[in-house]
């Protein structure tokens, strides 16, 4: 942490200011004591002692990444902006949020994320920005949780991790997130388009902000192109092949309704595993909600009834910025475009 009280209750900021070392200081948030640090190896910061109870190590105690990105930041905008906070504190209700960076001026707040927290901590942090009308932008580190595979002129290949999933956006069909590149020091705007059935496997372009340049509104543009990737037959054989590696019984769901519907794996109908760049917001896999629809429509079952079915059936990955609207909007885009699909086979 970058801020506390000394013992006049003046606030002291290890990145500005002058710390005297041993001296007493103690945390905005707990009031217990803080000992400052500084050496040739570490940031300038304060730290608590073991064993206590502040709210500002609920999750992780900062890393040495995470405080040098804040102080990035803190000083990159200062030199922008007349009134730039580090580690902002804000009451919501009852309880109390810290802002990494916050710009007054702007009225925005950044958070990075580096270390991985529960969905529900996200969510009511984000919640907290909202309440207090602050404007937030999350940035996680994609150092760790993004590995780029290989490129292709302008287009990227990458596997993201998990986590990444709480922090998708969804608008008018294209999905991104924000990242930040710790390694470069720069802010990083990926969109992403469907690759193929593997979970968090993307097609993407990726546009870099060198810190120095940053300012707002920041200038990232979502491009108009379709780079959705086709997926082959063999692709598919290849993805039914893993599973079957690991479950060849009749409790693999996947394998039992290709059985139910007496579908054989060397003849899978091809309207079975059409690509949707909507998947990557989706839990259920592609092969098992196009299997249930291709079901319910040879059954009969009309549009509204399998739009019903559907809904219940597929299942969305969670995300800060994805409200049931958004998930009704995505929901109802797949569903039609492959009704008419099934439809025109």
């Amino acid at each position: 942490m970058y801020i506390a009280y000394n013992n006049n209750g003046e606030i002291c900021n290890a990145i500005e200011d002058d710390i005297i070392k041993g001296g007493e200081y103690i945390c905005p948030l707990c009031k217990n004591k803080v000992i400052y640090k500084k050496g040739r190896k570490i940031q300038s910061h304060f730290a608590h002692s073991k064993n206590n109870n502040c709210k500002i190590t609920t999750y992780k105690k900062e890393s040495k990444e995470h405080l040098e990105v804040k102080k990035n930041l803190y000083q990159h905008f200062k030199n922008k902006y007349s009134d730039v906070q580090v580690e902002y504190i804000f009451k919501i209700d009852d309880s109390l949020q810290i802002a990494d960076v916050y710009l007054v001026d702007k009225n925005i707040a950044f958070e990075y994320q580096r270390s991985v927290i529960p969905y529900d901590s996200i969510k009511q942090r984000t919640l907290g920005y909202e309440k207090a009308e602050i404007k937030l932008v999350w940035l996680i580190d994609v150092n760790k949780f993004v590995k780029e595979l290989r490129k292709s002129n302008e287009i990227l290949y990458i596997r993201y991790a998990p986590f990444v999933d709480n922090f998708l956006n969804y608008h008018k069909g294209c999905i991104f997130f924000y990242g930040y590149d710790y390694e470069n020091k720069a802010i990083v705007f990926y969109q992403l388009w469907s690759y193929n059935l593997k979970k968090r496997n993307a097609i993407c372009k990726k546009t870099v902000c060198k810190l120095g340049d940053v300012d707002f509104p920041l200038n990232f543009k979502i491009s108009k192109d379709n780079l959705l990737s086709q997926i082959y037959r063999k692709d598919i054989e290849n993805y039914i092949y893993v599973q079957l590696k690991y479950d060849k019984t009749v409790k693999n769901k996947l394998l039992g309704m290709f059985y139910n519907q007496r579908i054989e794996l060397t003849n899978i109908p091809k309207v079975i595993g059409i690509n949707f760049n909507e998947q990557l917001l989706f839990n259920t896999p592609l092969l098992m909600w196009q299997l249930e629809m291709y079901r319910l429509y040879n059954l009969g079952k009309s549009y509204g009834e399998i739009f019903c079915k559907l809904g219940n059936y597929i299942k969305f990955n969670s995300s800060i910025y994805i409200n049931s609207r958004i998930k009704s909007h995505a929901l109802e885009k797949v569903v039609k475009e492959y009704y008419k699909i099934l439809v025109n086979t």
